[in-house]
């Protein structure tokens, strides 16, 4: 399997056909088949090892071999740290009725602490006049609308 490239044929899980069977690889990444076409069926997927075979994989690069972070990456994950620790301080410990649940109808103010059933816990950063309003969860800022009635 050295040897492997573009148009070469190899055996794979088909997933439309459920068996192993003869394949054309369609793309590489590395020395790796990434997509393949079937040979019986013609459908074309994501490349499956047979079942009973190791899967083929790339080498992975060490830690060591890694390029250096550029400046941008490094202020970008000091940025986050940063939002990561002031939402812990707005919201983790918070009494759990000091939350409000959020809701399309309900409105809210800055610093209200939100309750979302999806996104969780966050703090409103910001209201505006177009019924948007700004919430720091613990993943990331979203927009959502608020007051609507």
């Amino acid at each position: 399997m050295s040897n492997l490239s573009a148009a070469s044929e190899i055996d794979a899980w088909c997933t439309k056909c459920r068996r192993d069977l003869g394949h054309r690889i369609v793309a590489m990444v590395g020395p790796t088949p990434k997509r393949v076409i079937c040979l019986t069926c013609d459908s074309t997927h994501n490349y499956r090892a047979p079942k009973g075979a190791a899967p083929v994989k790339a080498p992975r690069a060490s830690r060591a071999k890694a390029e250096p972070k550029t400046p941008r990456e490094t202020a970008r994950s000091k940025n986050e740290a940063e939002r990561l620790r002031e939402w812990e301080q707005r919201v983790a410990g918070a009494a759990e009725a000091a939350f409000r649940r959020y809701a399309i109808d309900a409105t809210f103010k800055e610093g209200d602490l939100v309750l979302h059933r999806k996104f969780g816990e966050g703090y409103v950063v910001e209201t505006d006049a177009d019924g948007k309003v700004y919430i720091m969860f613990r993943d990331q800022l979203r927009t959502l609308v608020h007051g609507r009635t």
